[in-house]
């Protein structure tokens, strides 16, 4: 089996984002998504630290406007909240073989928007949009089962279970459950908060030679 001394890498998972702590108590619903990671240095036996960069996004789904004077519900194209994600990663795999253990360690910043359409009852859309960006933060850990080996050029394929543990500074997010429509107006709230998630990944890593 190749050590994968310094090779480069690409990966790309689902990801499935939990929210936990305070972050749970303003809204629990689950995000789902997908990321990109692109180490220029991959750990291996020799040289276990990795260096890479991760780009990610997840979005808590769907919302629908219930109406409080008439009970009405209108279709919100309301995928309040997302999150738009670049982290710098370490890597760290002390290991090299088919089954490769390693723990990492992530920082940067998340953007953050809500885009909130609903239709009126003469159905006219309209929209609201909110954003804040904040810095963000993690731990992890996860296993790399060996699928193949090209002998020909060196490369190899991995399947990558993982988690991380996420955190932002405070950030500004929408209330979603908030927001009202009359008189040809928004009304809604927000709320200082600071991220908390658990995000479970499922990918594929290629080393390159």
């Amino acid at each position: 089996i190749q050590n994968l001394t310094a090779q480069p890498s690409v990966s790309f998972y689902f990801t499935t984002a939990i929210p936990v702590n305070e972050y749970e108590q303003f809204d629990d619903e689950l995000g789902y998504g997908g990321n990109l990671e692109i180490f220029f240095t991959s750990p291996s036996k020799p040289k276990p630290l990795g260096i890479g960069i991760s780009l990610s996004y997840f979005g808590q789904g769907l919302y629908f406007y219930e109406d409080p004077c008439y009970c009405e519900t209108y279709l919100s194209n309301n995928m309040a909240n997302n999150f738009a994600n670049a982290h710098l990663v370490f890597q760290l795999a002390p290991t090299g073989g088919t089954v490769r253990p390693y723990l990492e360690t992530l920082f940067g910043g998340s953007y953050i928007f809500s885009y909130s359409q609903i239709l009126t009852p003469a159905y006219v859309p309209v929209s609201l949009y909110i954003d804040d960006w904040a810095w963000s933060y993690g731990v992890g850990g996860g296993l790399k089962f060996l699928i193949g080996v090209d002998d020909s050029d060196g490369s190899s394929l991995y399947l990558d279970l993982k988690g991380r543990y996420l955190m932002s500074s405070d950030v500004t997010l929408l209330d979603r459950g908030s927001i009202r429509y009359a008189n040809n107006s928004f009304y809604y709230s927000v709320n200082e908060i600071q991220l908390n998630f658990v995000a479970l990944q499922i990918g594929m890593v290629f080393y390159f030679r």
